[in-house]
């Protein structure tokens, strides 16, 4: 065997060209996994400031029905209070053209909830008077009807983010 001592061998550094798109590849790969890891993480934040601010608008909604559904006198429906008649029906609905940041337009929840930018609240609209039904439940004959009021209710809850947001409403209707 025989070696030429003296020449030196001619390299190409191909391997070192493919450890260096293999590294390139690796640190691509590595930096998207970051990317979506933080993207998924934004996503279930918002989901939870989203499902925070439902709940906050539902127990706001819970708070006006008592109000309206309670045992007593029924409060007047003049727009005070947060509760206003219907509006005329060539005009907006009270929910859409209602300052639901001023305390005197709506109603604030009265026990202050936690996690949230802004107390919820609510308000209320006398919509219509129904006939009723019978006082004593007689099908036949002479009848006393005792009216039945129908009402609109809007909530607005919000979460910890500005942008978050929330409005549920619900129809009751009270003898």
């Amino acid at each position: 065997m025989h070696l030429h001592a003296g020449r030196p061998r001619r390299q190409r550094g191909a391997v070192l060209v493919i450890g260096l798109i293999f590294l390139t590849m690796l640190t691509l790969m590595g930096v998207a996994a970051y990317s979506v890891a933080t993207q998924e993480e934004k996503m279930s934040g918002n989901a939870r400031d989203l499902k925070r601010a439902f709940e906050a608008a539902e127990s706001s909604l819970r708070d006006c029905e008592a109000v309206i559904g309670g045992f007593g006198s029924l409060p007047t429906f003049d727009g005070t209070g947060a509760m206003y008649p219907a509006a005329a029906t060539n005009q907006p609905s009270v929910w859409e053209t209602v300052n639901w940041s001023s305390s005197t337009a709506v109603r604030a929840l009265a026990a202050p909830l936690n996690g949230v930018r802004q107390q919820p609240a609510c308000m209320a609209e006398q919509l219509v008077t129904l006939a009723g039904k019978p006082a004593d439940g007689a099908q036949s004959g002479p009848q006393q009807l005792v009216p039945e009021i129908v009402y609109r209710i809007t909530a607005q809850g919000y979460g910890m983010y500005p942008s978050t947001t929330a409005m549920v409403q619900s129809t009751y209707r009270r003898q």
